[in-house]
């Protein structure tokens, strides 16, 4: 075959033939979509939250960091595990176990009870996510089927993201906070009924001597620390404490709670690297594995797809916030600005698959390319008279470009792993995309909250009391989520801040400076997933047929 290319008639390794086989990678996309949203789903929830719940805001937000602590934090270890017990086990006990977590979160009474919930729902994203790219590497080892079915994946998973808030906001608005729990329940039945009856087992093919405890316990406690602080250091401050209060408790240290896990967690991560080259020397087993950085697709892909999803959240990250604080939308309206950048992360992998051109690093560039220019054609629209729905087009060819380059890109960097790793490098390459996601939204926000704090503390001119002065202050210490909650100490939102005329003319005031942190920050947004080219150039020109 010349020019490395795959026509669309050319089958290399057919799809899984009969309507049994297709029930069964519906049933595993299913359990794929349940969990991505879960990632967003609840952000726009927290107002309810605190008011139902009687809770703190900044306790509430970490709803959302909990679950991306937990996943973050045990995703290697889970895909090593998963290539243990082998992919399906994993994947049907994480899709029943997920429903179990629902049901806590849903039903929770206390701060408590929903943070357990949402680290149960963590713990079972760490084990699916490599389970299922370890399923669909066994399933698909090559050809056009086997792009086709990451990019099903990449879809479900990247559309995921972008509708999560839109219909936590329907479900939090027109019924409660706990249906975008109880929701995943009956889904993630039919999941496991699926992928019970329809997906073939894959043996556990991993065999070690040993374990390598230590090494595992420095590498959960470095990333969780390091997502943490990272996760929270613009609600905590990064340097000095912003907030008195962490996890409830009054903090009194001169420097910042999101400081200090930074450092501890940078300081574990460092101690990982000696311990687990020590034992690399010494030929005992390792919780990291370095044959998977000696695949040179798995290592550029990898660092690759990090710096898109850098890119990528940060503009989840941006567009609801402009819409809510700039446009005066409502956290609902504010999530279907996204919903064309959905659409196109779910249309482009599949469409692309099904394309007359090579399934290659040229594609795979070429997305790379139009996905910068896409966001940075959001800039000129941005304005503090302007409307949510003009940013649709740009979003649309954002997402198509994103998701067509991050199927082939996942498909790439899987396909020369060795099988009994694939659960590894499945959870590898997962956690360093979550560690960036959340460094490229914690260094947009910070940038955005630069462009903004000077303006947020002259407010007191608009006529504001010091009350209500540090009110608003506090309504503008931004999330690093995928998207903010914005909602004050006491669980409101801009638009109800927006009821009294003083905080209305500060917060318009406001906005007017935001456009141009917006723009600044969308532009850092297209620099970042731009780094990505150069790491895809790396890429094997040839991929296997």
């Amino acid at each position: 075959m010349t020019n490395d290319q795959l026509s669309a008639s050319e089958e290399v390794a057919p799809a899984p033939q009969g309507k049994k086989a297709w029930i069964g990678f519906i049933a595993l996309m299913l359990a794929i979509l349940v969990l991505a949203l879960d990632v967003t789903i609840t952000d726009v929830s927290v107002p309810s939250m605190v008011q139902s719940l009687d809770i703190d805001a900044d306790d509430a937000s970490l709803v959302v960091t909990i679950y991306m602590v937990v996943a973050a934090s045990l995703m290697i270890l889970m895909g090593k595990f998963s290539d243990r017990i082998g992919a399906r086990r994993a994947m049907l006990g994480g899709t029943l176990l997920f429903a179990v977590g629902s049901l806590i979160t849903g039903l929770a009474t206390s701060l408590g009870m929903l943070l357990a919930g949402r680290a149960l729902q963590g713990f079972v994203l760490a084990m699916c996510i490599p389970a299922s790219l370890s399923l669909l590497n066994h399933l698909f080892p090559s050809g056009r089927t086997r792009v086709l079915a990451f990019s099903v994946w990449t879809a479900a998973l990247g559309s995921a993201f972008a509708i999560g808030p839109v219909i936590g906001g329907y479900l939090a608005t027109y019924l409660s906070w706990r249906w975008s729990f109880f929701i995943n329940i009956p889904l993630m039945l039919i999941a496991a009924a699926g992928i019970m009856t329809c997906v073939p087992s894959v043996a556990g093919r991993l065999q070690e001597k040993g374990n390598d405890v230590l090494g595992s316990v420095f590498m959960v406690f470095a990333v969780a620390f390091l997502v943490l602080g990272i996760q929270e250091g613009t609600g905590w401050g990064w340097l000095t404490p912003s907030n008195q209060t962490v996890f409830g408790i009054t903090w009194t240290l001169g420097l910042s709670a999101a400081f200090l896990a930074i450092v501890l967690g940078v300081i574990l991560l460092v101690v990982l690297i000696v311990y687990e080259l020590r034992r690399f020397k010494s030929k005992r087993p390792m919780v990291l594995e370095p044959a998977l950085f000696k695949v040179p697709s798995f290592t550029w892909g990898t660092a690759s797809a990090a710096l898109m999803t850098a890119g990528i959240f940060g503009l989840l990250l941006m567009v609801p916030l402009y819409a809510q604080y700039v446009l005066n939308y409502d956290p609902l309206s504010s999530g279907l600005t996204l919903l064309s950048m959905g659409i196109g992360m779910a249309l482009g992998g599949p469409i692309v698959s099904r394309m007359s051109i090579a399934m290659d690093r040229r594609t795979i560039v070429i997305a790379l390319i139009v996905q910068p220019l896409a966001t940075l054609s959001i800039i000129p629209l941005l304005s503090a008279t302007g409307n949510g729905w003009i940013l649709a087009p740009s979003l649309l060819v954002e997402g198509f470009a994103w998701g067509a380059a991050y199927s082939i890109l996942v498909s790439t960097l899987m396909q020369d792993v060795p099988e009994d790793l694939s659960g590894t490098a499945g959870g590898t390459q997962t956690a360093v995309r979550l560690l960036a996601g959340a460094i490229g939204t914690a260094v947009m926000t910070s940038v955005l909250l630069l462009t903004i704090s000077a303006k947020v503390s002259d407010v007191n001119e608009s006529g504001l009391t010091a009350s209500q002065q540090q009110q608003l202050e506090q309504l503008y210490t931004l999330s690093g989520q995928a998207h903010s909650e914005v909602a004050d100490p006491n669980g409101e939102t801009v638009q109800q801040f927006r009821q009294i005329q003083e905080f209305d003319a500060a917060i318009s005031a406001v906005g007017e400076d935001m456009v141009g942190g917006f723009k600044i920050t969308v532009g850092l947004a297209a620099l970042i997933s731009a780094t990505a080219i150069p790491c895809s150039l790396r890429l094997p020109k040839k991929r296997k047929k």
